[in-house]
């Protein structure tokens, strides 16, 4: 049988993480790391979503909570990076397709490649890390 974690399990786990970095905050507390962000109020944690929502960070949704509930800190942020590099990879898709539909512009065409491409092998290495 699995063990689920809850928040508080999470946000420990979060603390003792050695690639992780705590913020003291005047409210309460903050962990970042992995491309995650989890913050403790007086009344409420939650956990945010680093690599969504551009200027800001968006909060998890309850697919990603689940991930975090499953697999506890590590691998849920783990989870999340495999999330984010697959949004970001349809990003890059659309726009790839879009420029050879319109501007036809190669060095543009050629540079969105490349960002497949490196998305591509962040997407394996975190792919083999949880393997």
């Amino acid at each position: 049988m699995q063990k689920y974690h809850d928040i508080e399990d999470i946000l420990k786990q979060a603390l003792e993480d050695q690639k992780s970095i705590t913020t003291i905050l005047t409210k309460g507390l903050a962990v970042i790391g992995r491309g995650v962000k989890i913050q403790k109020f007086e009344d409420k944690t939650e956990i945010l979503n680093m690599g969504k929502g551009g200027m800001y960070y968006l909060e998890c949704d309850s697919e990603e909570y689940g991930f975090f509930a499953e697999h506890g800190w590590i691998e849920g942020s783990k989870h999340i990076a495999l999330n984010n590099c697959l949004h970001k990879l349809s990003l890059v898709e659309d726009r790839i397709k879009e420029e050879m539909n319109t501007r036809k512009n190669d060095k543009h065409i050629q540079n969105m490649k490349t960002r497949r491409e490196n998305l591509l092998k962040k997407y394996f290495i975190i792919k083999q890390e949880l393997n």
